[in-house]
């Protein structure tokens, strides 16, 4: 599985890739042209531009870190070196240009191929096009309809440049948020990369870096490292196939089910601006998904053409005996991005409770394309629902039915307050950062949402109908889905969150690493933490209580604790006395409730006092960071 001759780390010496890169840094580098990032992976990693001097130190610090580490800085140090290259310009894309990329490549085609290394790509390149994927090659200058990085070993980041822009153009992801930025790449992103022949010590380091940046890889059998999302294949055919096989890509293939948007939707018209001509809808119309007793089907209204109509209802049923009240609300949420799937639509619930459709100029809002959009949207992002109904009312008939949905969508609400996690059945798990974080298991309960920031219903509904998103996991748990469910069952500790069924879920699936967990415990078995967590909370032993600190905070919490010793500490593992958690669960009514809650904080850095200051019983007795 490792090349011993090409794993530093079994020798004991720097990395080749990062020593190499050092020696071709150049003392000074160049912004790019056509582009408001100069920089942008600098920028993307770093939120601004990185100084040589500063790249240089750092690579210096992490000569002998593992790879996962070094990638970063290897990635700056690479776009640097290109930057100073006479024919940059012929390789880097610029900002219009990588529009057209990501309009083109997404709508009418099934995802971006970066075929890597210096071997002859033309025989998978032209497999790769006949399946209508949009190729993108190093070493690429004589394939035809490719685009061509070039021929050096630092080209990947020409690939890169186009992935960290399209999530801070389309996806607003702030500048230097690189753990947001690759959540979400790896779902959105419509690419994989396939390392097609022997890679040199900086290629494969430049590899690491795209997939923890959200790419998944196809990699032949002798690459050296057991990290990131990939598989192992070589050979045209099995390249070819499982590079399809990814589910980030447009068309997606889910257990022998082909799952397709129609030709006139495109995932990224949900981030698209336009002028807006016309808006349909107000405050009589309504938009809403609720279970029901149906099968697939749609009902729409004769008139096609819902620009003159007034009031617009839209009910989505779901027939699938799986589907809850409180779940229903959030898949209601991600439904309504399916017409903004269409060209020139944007729908949106405004601060008034209005439904609205906004139209582009010379665009018409038609009755079938927004019900075909809904039915088939749906299932694209969760692969296993079953029976979607949609019917479309107008006029008279949407007034009718307005009072019944806003009647349904008020209880629902009620009943989501009232969740807790002594009323419901089940908890539900995620294990989608294991290919990072090998023994995390997150147990997310409605008094313990995702660490990562994610609505708890997200993890949820993916458990319940499958997702578009995280193909990759680790081969002992081949059998184990991604995400799930576990039954609540007898509590062997209710104040701190101890549950017999929970500790025989999270040994299964961590696999076998982790034996206990207390929920709302932070001293002894606490939650195992990712390495995209938002705050860690910690005990502070001269203080008998709690710290709560914030993702990347610069300053220094008492005993001298810093970010990078909590976070090293508790990433990818479980570390009494340290967990990560999230803004949600800050607020939660049980937040670290067996360490004595909110009533046990002592120190805080600034931004976590932001989020809870409102709730503290003493705040003038908690100390806040600078």
């Amino acid at each position: 599985m490792h090349r011993a001759g090409n794993d530093y780390r079994q020798q004991g010496g720097p990395s080749p890739g990062l020593e190499k890169l050092l020696k071709m840094l150049p003392d000074k580098s160049k912004d790019f042209n056509g582009t408001e990032f100069g920089q942008a992976v600098g920028i993307a990693y770093f939120g601004k531009r990185v100084d040589a001097g500063v790249m240089r130190n750092r690579a210096q610090q992490l000569s002998t870190a593992p790879p996962e580490q070094q990638c970063e800085i290897a990635m700056v140090m690479a776009e640097a070196i290109e930057s100073t290259a006479p024919d940059r310009d012929k390789y880097f894309q610029t900002d219009e240009k990588t529009r057209d990329l990501v309009f083109n490549g997404s709508k009418w085609r099934s995802g971006w191929i970066f075929l890597m290394g210096n071997s002859d790509h033309s025989e998978p390149a032209q497999r790769f096009r006949q399946r209508n994927f949009l190729v993108f090659a190093q070493n690429g200058a004589k394939l035809k309809d490719v685009i061509d990085l070039g021929p050096r070993e630092t080209a990947a980041v020409y690939f890169l440049q186009i992935m960290v822009r399209y999530a801070m153009i389309w996806g607003g992801i702030s500048p230097g948020d690189d753990h947001e930025m690759a959540h979400f790449l790896e779902k959105d992103m419509s690419g994989v990369v396939v390392a097609h022949g022997k890679l040199t010590p900086v290629e494969e380091l430049l590899l690491v870096g795209l997939m923890k940046m959200g790419a998944p890889a196809v990699v032949p059998n002798d690459y050296p490292w057991d990290f990131g999302r990939y598989v192992r294949v070589e050979g045209t055919d099995r390249i070819v196939e499982a590079a399809t096989k990814f589910p980030n890509l447009r068309v997606k293939e889910i257990q022998g089910k082909i799952i397709e948007l129609p030709g006139f939707c495109n995932p990224a018209n949900t981030k698209a601006e336009f002028n807006v001509e016309t808006t349909i809808g107000g405050v009589d119309s309504f938009f809403i998904l609720r279970p029901g007793n149906v099968e697939d089907g749609i009902v729409i209204p004769e008139n096609n053409d819902l620009t003159d109509c007034g009031t617009v209802g839209i009910v989505i049923e779901i027939g699938d005996k799986r589907l809850d009240l409180s779940t229903s609300e959030y898949i209601e949420g991600i439904a309504l991005r399916g017409i903004s799937t269409i060209t020139g639509l944007r729908a949106e619930r405004s601060k008034e409770g209005e439904f609205l459709i906004h139209c582009a100029k010379g665009v018409k809002p038609e009755v079938s394309i927004i019900a075909q959009a809904l039915q088939k949207w749906i299932p694209y992002q969760f692969p296993y629902i079953e029976k979607v109904f949609v019917k479309i009312l107008i006029g008279e008939d949407a007034k009718k039915e307005r009072l019944s949905a806003q009647e349904f969508q008020t209880e629902r609400k009620k009943i989501i307050e009232n969740e807790s996690d002594d009323t419901v059945k089940y908890f539900h798990y995620c294990i989608e950062c294991q290919p990072f974080s090998k023994v995390h298991v997150c147990i997310i309960t409605p008094n313990r949402p995702p660490m990562c920031g994610r609505d708890r219903f997200q993890v949820k509904a993916a458990a319940l109908f499958g997702a578009s998103w995280h193909p990759w996991k680790r081969r002992e748990l081949e059998g184990v889905e991604m995400r799930g469910a576990i039954e609540v069952g007898d509590a062997i500790d209710v104040n701190y969150g101890e549950y017999h069924t929970v500790d025989e879920a999270i040994e299964k699936l961590s696999p076998g690493h982790i034996k206990r967990v207390k929920l709302h415990g932070l001293r002894e078995y606490p939650h195992t933490s990712c390495g995209c967590f938002q705050f860690l909370a910690f005990w502070i032993k001269s203080l008998d209580g709690i710290g709560i600190m914030e993702r990347d905070y610069r300053g220094e919490a008492p005993e001298g604790i810093t970010w990078d010793m909590l976070a090293n500490a508790a990433g990818g593992k479980q570390t009494p006395g340290i967990t990560g958690v999230s803004r949600n669960y800050l607020r939660s009514k049980r937040f670290m409730q067996g360490e004595g809650g909110l009533e046990a904080v002592r120190w805080v850095s600034p931004r976590a006092f932001e989020a809870i200051k409102g709730l503290l019983p003493h705040p003038d007795k908690v100390r806040v960071g600078e």
